[in-house]
């Protein structure tokens, strides 16, 4: 058996250190996606090759290790990029301790705090081990796309260059749905093309829901009754996975802001409407006053006071009648579906126990 590693590894071991020598000093530069590289997913016999430097690198070329990760390699027929990510990743996780514990961690298919203490393999190794480092990233990045949490998961995918991915595709279109979700128009934008026209061996579902994000961002506009329910439907999903810090809060500050303005701009324009109406009736006062609809504390667009919300979250309250105006307001303007969401939301908000 210690005959079949050696020839095994000597096999490979010339091509592979020579090109594992060029990604390494490529590695010193900080992860971003170019406008202009295609990404490309790695032959079976380069990335093998690869890893063979990966474990000779490691000293664990003429250990039981090497005979645990040879089955993994085994493939029949032309392997697609993600049955050489999984190939890649059962290696990592038989020969090095870090991946093993990041691995076993995300067995529990269910969010918890816990996930976000686990160790990622650290910065340094990005020199020598990038193809290590860059793929064990993307897994958890994955993971933690797949499970929503996806605020989480772009802090993640914000450490990784695709070039150094045995899947882009993959990369740049998980990538692209934490986008998104987060409403990050010109980000999601720019990886969506280049995921559709700068990445080789892209699957035709990615494609079919890569143009589906991008025709949706691109009618995404800011201040908008579209762009409120979507941010609330964010707020819902941070609040589901127990998420209440400062990125959270800030987005509901957004949201209250937006509705405020939105009805600021809407009372103005009854105003003018009364005013014209009052104008061509000999003089009559108008039969729907503006002080009527006032909403107490507005100040202008986008401005919201500040309120002490004590032990309980009353984020969001609204003085009784400034709370009827608002509801009379939707009641009259808005589709049923934007008044039930607004409600909805403000009464989950107004019960959420403070931060």
């Amino acid at each position: 058996m210690r005959k079949s590693r050696v020839s095994t590894g000597i096999y490979f071991l010339s091509a592979a250190l020579c090109c594992a020598t060029a990604q390494v000093a490529e590695a010193a530069s900080p992860p971003a996606i170019s406008p202009t590289d295609v990404y490309a997913p790695p032959s079976a016999t380069d990335l093998k090759g690869e890893v063979l430097a990966w474990v000779h690198q490691k000293n664990l070329l003429e250990t039981p290790v090497m005979d645990a990760i040879a089955p993994s390699w085994e493939f029949e027929g032309k392997p697609s990029p993600e049955v050489l990510f999984d190939a890649l990743m059962r290696t990592f996780y038989l020969a090095d301790d870090e991946t093993r514990n990041l691995v076993d961690s995300c067995r529990n298919w269910t969010y918890s705090p816990s996930l976000l203490q686990v160790q990622l393999p650290a910065t340094t190794r990005d020199h020598d081990e990038p193809l290590l480092t860059h793929n064990v990233r993307y897994f958890l990045a994955r993971h933690l796309t797949l499970l929503t949490a996806y605020n989480d998961a772009m802090d993640i995918f914000n450490l990784i260059d695709p070039k150094f991915v045995v899947d882009p595709a993959g990369c740049l279109f998980h990538r692209a749905v934490c986008e998104h979700h987060l409403l990050m128009k010109e980000q999601g934008l720019k990886t969506l093309q280049v995921l559709q026209n700068q990445t080789q061996d892209v699957p035709a579902r990615y494609r079919k829901l890569a143009e589906l994000m991008e025709t949706d961002l691109e009618g995404v506009q800011e201040k908008t009754l579209g762009e409120v329910a979507r941010q609330m439907k964010d707020v819902q999903r941070r609040l589901s996975l127990q998420q209440t810090d400062e990125g959270v809060q800030e987005v509901e500050e957004k949201i209250i802001a937006t509705l405020d303005e939105l009805i600021k701009k809407m009372e103005d324009q009854q105003k003018q409407s009364s005013s014209s109406a009052g104008g061509s009736s000999s003089g009559q006062p108008p039969t729907n006053p503006a002080n009527d609809s006032y909403l107490g504390g507005v100040k202008g667009p986008g401005e919201t006071d500040k309120r002490d919300i004590g032990h309980k979250d009353h984020w969001g309250d609204l003085p009784p009648k400034a709370r009827e105006a608002a509801k009379n307001m939707l009641d009259q303007q808005f589709p049923a579906h934007y008044r039930q969401a607004v409600e909805e939301y403000l009464k989950k908000l107004a019960e959420r126990p403070a931060p």
